[in-house]
């Protein structure tokens, strides 16, 4: 179980961004705990709809398994504080219109 405080020092880069078809991503480089300075990207898709995770992936072993890891964990517990909420609620108004109207073409 992971704390209710993240450290900070262990998410190097954290971008939230839409992609069309696939919905709000989250994306960072979390460090390793066990080996330092060693980054895995770990990525987290939530649909545009329900806001629900549909996707996770992440470059470490256990990730590259299909397990969830600790690194997934971080990012998903990160995604709960406000700051990140807002951006990805930001992401998620500014594509919504253009999903619809591609949706519409029928």
């Amino acid at each position: 179980m992971i704390s209710t405080q993240i450290p900070k020092s262990y998410v190097k880069r954290l971008d939230v961004f839409y992609t069309l078809g696939e919905g709000v991503v989250v994306a960072g480089d979390v460090e390793s705990k066990s080996r330092k300075g060693l980054l895995h990207y770990t990525r987290i898709v939530l649909d545009p709809l329900t806001m629900k995770i549909v996707k996770e992936s992440c470059s470490c072993e256990a990730g590259s398994f299909g397990k969830k890891c600790w690194h997934l964990k971080t990012l998903e517990q990160l995604m709960a504080s406000e700051e990140i909420k807002e951006k990805i609620e930001k992401a998620r108004q500014e594509m919504m219109p253009i999903e619809e109207d591609i949706a519409s073409w029928g």
